[in-house]
């Protein structure tokens, strides 16, 4: 931020949002670009030969051991179906719609302009 306020000569003492700065530059948030760049790496993994390393750590599951005591640490699978929640993409049929990559994109996009509004 620091270097597209300065670049956008806007100063501190101007006052100006963060939503305002990124919206001069044209910029979408990175809480944007972070669920845009998740959506395309999980469309990847999905499209993936079964056997592949990243695909088995996607789908797989513990066979052995314990989760540990306390809060349950969030799994990056997890942080997915929230993302996909938030762009009101279905559950159910989501791995559907990667086989099909122009209509997996559009609907990215379109969950993530409606989630940067």
């Amino acid at each position: 931020m620091r270097c597209l306020r300065h670049i956008l000569d806007i100063t501190w003492q101007d006052k100006v949002t963060k939503n305002n700065v990124l919206g001069r530059a044209r910029i979408t948030s990175m809480y944007t670009m972070l669920k845009q760049r998740r959506m395309r790496w999980l469309g990847h993994v999905v499209q993936m030969g079964d056997g592949r390393i990243p695909k088995d750590l996607l789908y797989g599951k513990l066979t052995q051991g314990k989760c540990p005591t306390g809060k349950l640490k969030i799994r990056h699978k997890d942080v997915c179906k929230r993302d996909l929640k938030a762009m009101d993409v279905d559950l159910a049929t989501w791995e559907a719609l990667v086989v099909d990559r122009s209509a997996w994109g559009h609907s990215v996009q379109r969950g993530l302009f409606k989630f940067e509004e």
